[in-house]
């Protein structure tokens, strides 16, 4: 019995007597009571109150047993022979069942406190855990895995019914949910009471480990639902009515949506008094540890903030661990209620902390990364604007090609000049310039090879002026060069000249030449007014350009008038073609053999609002300054094909419509818009240029739009000719299909032979390269008659009618479609 660690006791009943004394105990005994074999051997049961509680402890096992176990055991409390106690479980033998032999009971003892006190030590645990449940603000329950209610706190019962006593332990969970929907408590219930009390919807829900309710008075709960390993459901309410109204204020002022906090295991623990770890989930021990599996109850919180300090989770306290716990740590650390935190990757969390009645701690955090997240991605966006709009501020005074100022810029800057020269004296000269043939070079070589000339000019006039003088691009080929110079210097003058002279040469783009140049207009106080220097440089300009290409034009105030006259009808064109102001007249042609109406002419007239119809030779040389004969063009094209288009009355075959047109409207890449106008009338187009035109525009290019307006069946007629410098050998490379003879050779077939003879060989070359002849300008019935004799097959002038309003040419055409002439 020695070699056993438990505890031994023999005792020896003599016959015919009841007192059991002591005959042996082995050393296990000797260590647990602190009794020496030779204080106890041969002593009663009865005179040691250990062995007393023993033999007490033998006889309630052994009363009333018919059936007595051989070894019987119970457990009890003992004492020491120091007086220290402890638990212990005792098991019984007894040897021999004859009356007149000796018996012996053995009690056998073994040590059991460490396990009474874990007993005892889980109590507590769970009485703590209840008290950390009713402390807790926010609803919980535990279902068992028949989901029938087994634990829950108050706010529970309140979040459910307004009678606690409904609810009781068996519950089922879905009898449970009725009385909360029949109660009103959940919103979203409200008229659906019977879809969402049914099974199919309860038992949807409960599949659900994560929902938001909205309860009544516009509170907000997100329920969290997990299965235990023992089957028990577990259902935790979050209150996020504040984090709901707080991402609804966010919404409405940033127009951002900011989702809810993600549904995921939040970490939870409590905390003793003391600050010891009392209980926690594994999501709070993944997040303060790398070793969550070796947390133990007791950990102080300090420690475990130490922890997660050096396992790097705290990003403030990385490379200073030390020195960062001792400035967050403090007593009063467990009592601050709601705290934001940032943990490592990025993440963020509410903490929430309330304190319970028997003054443990709840903790629990809530993952609002996306809030902080949303608020930073406001911050780096209001940055961006800041950003962007010093950007948006330089590029509003700055043009985007050359990197120029633009007219804020150089408003702006004239205000500054203007000031200085107030205050210091001197004067100002604003140089405006302009470049000569830049149309021509975006229209043939395109707008890459436009903008590759203006950033030369750009940089030509940088390199000439002083740094204090102001550049500026106004217009898409207007520049201005604002400079301040001394009484009496002609720097500005020398500056206008050194500039023309620069801009006269080439620029090369890809391999090819581009030759250009420019008009500048000067103006400089005090001759003009320093408020009105823009405007007089511009009348310069004008003045300047009117003399030809190339010219330098000084502000004059003797010829103010007459450039201002100039300038204002200049103005009022682009006006009128603002306001569509230029409408189509109406001018008929005649076949010479029946007298009926071959064709029509289209003539642009100015429709001005205070002086009536103007004719071309009113506003047709300021247009072509400007530059907007093709936009004219294209205004009186449009209106005459929406004039004529099904309006005409059926004559024996639909006339022709002729339309006057400028060589840079023949450039334009329209073919497409032009080709869908034409298409509406069942008529020849034809596009009348003047001869001049033909042979100043002999490019490839220029021919190569002829043959595309050719494509898409329009006719092209040469206007005026015999008034310019043609060639047969040009008429054959043009090939147009129609000649219009100039009005002034037309009027001289009946004032002299030489006049007729001249007409006579027009028309042998018209007919003879196989193309219709037009005489313009038919006056009388004599010129008519020797014209049609000659082979022209189509007469057009006075004789016959003026031009006229689309109204009159309709009434016109009414008269049966015939005039009285008929050629011989």
């Amino acid at each position: 019995m020695d070699l056993t660690g438990d505890a031994v006791v023999v005792g020896c009943i003599s016959p015919g007597c009841d007192i059991a004394r002591v005959a042996y105990i082995n050393k296990g005994f000797s260590r647990l009571f602190g009794y020496a074999p030779s204080d106890i051997t041969g002593r009663s049961f009865d005179e040691i109150g250990e062995l007393r509680t023993t033999l007490r402890l033998y006889a309630a096992l052994t009363t009333d047993q018919t059936d007595l176990e051989r070894n019987p055991s119970t457990q009890s409390q003992f004492t020491r022979a120091d007086g220290t106690q402890f638990w212990a479980s005792i098991s019984f033998l007894d040897a021999g069942d004859d009356p007149e032999a000796e018996r012996f009971i053995c009690a056998t003892y073994r040590e059991i406190s460490a396990l009474k006190d874990a007993e005892a030590k889980a109590k507590r645990s769970r009485a703590r855990l209840i008290a950390a449940l009713d402390a807790y603000p926010s609803p919980f329950a535990i279902y068992d895995k028949d989901d029938c209610l087994i634990v829950w706190n108050d706010a529970y019962s309140r979040s459910m019914t307004d009678d606690p006593a409904a609810l009781y332990v068996g519950m089922h969970r879905t009898e449970a949910a009725r009385i909360a929907i029949e109660g009103g408590k959940i919103v979203q219930a409200i008229g659906k009471e019977k879809e969402w009390a049914s099974i199919e919807h309860q038992e949807a829900d409960v599949a659900k480990p994560v929902q938001d309710l909205e309860l009544a008075g516009d509170i907000h709960h997100r329920l969290l639902r997990s299965r235990a390993k023992n089957g028990d459901l577990v259902m935790l309410r979050i209150d996020t009515t504040e984090l709901v109204r707080q991402r609804r204020a966010l919404e409405a002022a940033q127009e951002r949506l900011i989702s809810a906090i993600n549904a995921y295991p939040d970490p939870f623990a409590i905390y003793d008094a003391e600050h010891n770890l009392v209980v926690w989930n594994p999501a709070y021990a993944r997040s303060v540890t790398d070793t969550p599996q070796q947390l133990r109850t007791g950990t102080n919180l300090k420690d475990l903030l130490r922890q997660a300090a050096f396992s790097g989770r705290i990003p403030a306290a990385r490379g200073r661990e030390e020195e960062w716990l001792e400035g967050y740590y403090s007593p009063e650390l467990l009592d601050r209620s709601v705290e934001d935190f940032e943990f490592a990757d990025g993440q963020h969390f509410r903490i929430v902390r309330s304190k319970a009645k028997n003054g443990e701690y709840v903790v629990l955090r809530l993952n609002i990364t996306e809030v902080v997240n949303q608020r930073r991605a406001v911050e780096r966006y209001t940055k961006k604007l800041e950003r962007a709009n010093e950007e948006i501020t330089h590029t509003a005074v700055h043009d985007d090609l050359t990197g120029l100022g633009n007219r804020r810029h150089l408003s702006q800057r004239f205000q500054e000049l203007a000031e200085c020269q107030r205050t210091h004296g001197g004067e100002i000269a604003m140089l405006h310039i302009d470049l000569d043939r830049f149309k021509q070079i975006n229209d043939t070589m395109g707008h890459a090879a436009g903008d590759h000339v203006l950033l030369e000019t750009a940089n030509r006039i940088r390199h000439e002026v002083q740094p204090q003088d102001v550049i500026a691009r106004i217009g898409g080929d207007e520049f201005v060069v604002l400079l301040r110079f001394k009484t009496g210097s002609t720097r500005p003058f020398q500056l206008a000249t050194t500039l023309l002279n620069e801009l006269q040469m080439p620029v090369y783009f890809e391999g090819k030449e581009c030759r250009f140049g420019a008009s500048i207009g000067v103006a400089e106080t005090p001759l003009s007014e320093v408020d009105r220097l823009l405007t007089n440089s511009d009348i310069a300009l004008y003045k300047a350009k009117r003399a030809g290409r190339g010219r330098l034009g000084l502000f004059d105030r003797s010829d103010l008038q007459d450039i201002l006259k100039n300038k204002t009808l200049a103005d009022d064109v682009l006006r009128a073609i603002e306001k569509d102001e230029f409408v189509p007249y109406y001018q008929p042609q005649i076949d010479s053999k029946t007298g009926h109406v071959a064709g029509v002419e289209v003539l642009a007239r100015w429709q001005h609002p205070e002086k009536g119809i103007v004719a071309p030779e009113g506003f047709l040389a300021t247009a072509t300054d400007l530059n907007v004969t093709a936009s004219i063009d294209e205004m009186i094209f449009e209106k005459a094909m929406k004039d004529c288009e099904g309006v005409l009355p059926h004559l024996p075959s639909r006339p022709s419509l002729s339309f006057n047109v400028s060589a840079s409207r023949v450039r334009e890449n329209s073919i497409n818009e032009i080709r869908t106008r034409v298409s509406g009338y069942s008529g020849k187009i034809c596009f009348e240029l003047l001869e001049t035109i033909f042979f100043e525009e002999e490019d490839d290019a220029f021919l190569f739009q002829l043959d595309r307006l050719r494509d898409i069946g329009i006719t092209i007629e040469i206007d005026d000719f015999g008034s310019g410098h043609a060639s047969v050998v040009a008429l054959q490379r043009i090939g147009p299909d129609r000649l219009k003879i100039d009005g002034r050779l037309v009027a001289q077939v009946t004032e002299s032979d030489s006049g007729l003879r001249l007409v006579r060989s027009i028309v042998e070359i018209g007919l003879a390269l196989e193309m219709g002849i037009t005489a313009e300008g038919v006056e009388t019935r004599e010129q008519a008659a020797v014209l049609a004799d000659l082979g022209c097959d189509r007469l057009q002038g006075f004789l016959f009618a003026k031009p006229m309003p689309f109204e009159k040419l309709l009434t016109f055409v009414a008269r049966d479609g015939s005039t009285e002439f008929v050629g011989n």
